[in-house]
């Protein structure tokens, strides 16, 4: 066991996800019949497109963080959980010495999912299973039960293939990224946000308009440009920040920088996985008779779109806003302050409508991710402390974790015996939210095929 162990901590933590992705894409490449230069010239496109916004994102962060932490220490509030982001919680996560369990696990129930047609997604982002051994962690913690986990563990990836099956149309026609989905623990939390965002449908003004980046540039040109609009949020940052002239121009050009290079990242992405896409096409119509297949990657594949990066910089002091005035908040974000696990979310789920995004964004999802972090940060912290992550005494969360709704609701739900009905309920609705999400995009896309096909036939027609 031990040997196993020391391979996946090899393949995760030395080679990473830059590395580990793109190798089992040129294998997934090579298995569907490409050749093998064709394969290999696909996989390091892939790992070039993974660094890059990888880059992005980090150069990003880096810039809008300490703008951040200056915005907050000028309200005058004391925090006793410090904001991680994902990078710390995921090299905790990896330390749990039963980590690597989650591996054969997950493949085992996509492949069986697949086999028995519950899904046409194969989820081969593996490096994001440590979202799931996070949340084992969690719960062997509150109830001394890793069996408890591994179920609870089980029917996240359920739910996240499931997902991914739904999703697929919606992010072919926003990303244009044939054949792939994104079955991301961070998609979860669409289940929140999609009962509310119907009733916000109901609001002619919201839903008349398709209030997108596209919609913006008609209205107000060149303000709506990527590169502008990057530029006058980021000297907003700075003057909010109390940044002088100098560095509050030099914030501005950061932002311009970031959001003018995301979309490129996303053509290297459709430029590496087109080739694959049209491979497996193939492979799936010759040995199964034309069945469909998915390829689940990760959440970078599908951020190029504009209206993800307004949203998550418009959202920003709004954060940092309830972080001071939330009372059971004990957490300052930082490093998880460019919240994209919840504007990628918010993003599919109102279909880039940014007055609806941005509305669930600074109302509903805020204040919500910032409960669940502050609410998780016992047991992150002991493990922690147990690895010698951080000192004993000190506090550590994160301010973006993925699928907090989830991973509160079902990791604190036995706590109904002591009077605790919060995460029950939180439960109930998470999986009300979750039916009515897939049943609605089921329905939404194949009338959109059914009129389509009606449009062709009577096009054959009168010719």
């Amino acid at each position: 066991m031990e040997i196993i162990s020391s391979i996946f901590d090899f393949i995760l933590n030395d080679l990473g996800s830059n590395i580990f992705l793109p190798a089992l894409m040129m294998i997934l490449g090579l298995l569907v019949g490409m050749k093998f230069l064709k394969s290999f010239s696909s996989a390091i496109t892939f790992g070039v497109a993974l660094a890059g916004m990888s880059l992005v994102i980090g150069y990003m962060t880096g810039a809008i963080s300490p703008a951040a932490e200056a915005m907050t220490k000028s309200l005058g509030k004391t925090f006793n959980i410090v904001d991680g982001g994902w990078v710390t919680l995921a090299s905790i996560t990896w330390s749990w010495k039963y980590a690597f369990l989650l591996f054969p696990f997950q493949i085992g129930i996509n492949l069986i999912m697949f086999v028995t047609k519950r899904t046409k997604t194969i989820n081969v982002d593996l490096w994001n299973v440590w979202g799931k051994i996070f949340q084992c962690i969690v719960i062997k913690a509150i109830t001394g039960s890793m069996v408890i986990g591994f179920v609870v563990a089980g029917i996240r990836i359920v739910l996240e293939l499931i997902l991914g099956d739904a999703l697929q149309p919606r992010i072919l026609e926003k990303s244009g990224l044939p054949g792939v989905t994104c079955p991301h623990s961070l998609m979860l939390f669409g289940a929140v946000l999609y009962p509310l965002d119907m009733l916000l449908r109901k609001i002619p003004a919201l839903e008349k308009n398709q209030i997108d980046a596209a919609y913006l540039k008609d209205k107000i040109g060149v303000f709506a440009e990527n590169h502008v609009m990057g530029f006058i949020l980021g000297i907003l940052f700075g003057v909010i920040a109390r940044y002088d002239i100098p560095a509050s121009l030099m914030l501005g050009i950061t932002c311009a920088t970031a959001m003018t290079l995301l979309p490129m990242a996303t053509k290297i992405f459709m430029q590496a996985l087109a080739p694959i896409s049209d491979a497996c096409t193939t492979f799936m119509k010759k040995h199964s008779k034309g069945r469909e297949v998915l390829i689940g990657l990760d959440a970078p594949i599908i951020l190029g779109n504009a209206e993800i990066w307004v949203s998550c910089m418009i959202t920003i002091p709004f954060t940092l806003l309830w972080a001071v005035i939330l009372p059971w908040n004990s957490m300052l974000p930082f490093a998880g302050i460019v919240n994209l696990a919840l504007a990628l979310a918010a993003f599919y789920v109102c279909n880039g409508n940014i007055v609806r995004m941005l509305i669930l964004m600074i109302f509903v999802g805020s204040p919500i991710f910032l409960l669940c972090g502050t609410a998780l940060a016992p047991m992150i912290s002991d493990l922690a402390v147990q690895n010698g992550f951080i000192e004993a005494g000190t506090m550590v969360s994160n301010s973006a974790l993925d699928a907090p709704v989830f991973c509160y609701a079902f990791s604190f739900i036995f706590e109904i015996t002591k009077g605790n009905f919060l995460p029950m309920l939180a439960a109930v609705y998470f999986l009300f939210g979750y039916v009515v999400m897939v049943r609605d995009l089921k329905k939404i896309y194949r009338k959109k095929d059914e009129a389509e096909t009606a449009k062709v036939d009577a096009e054959s027609l009168k010719a």
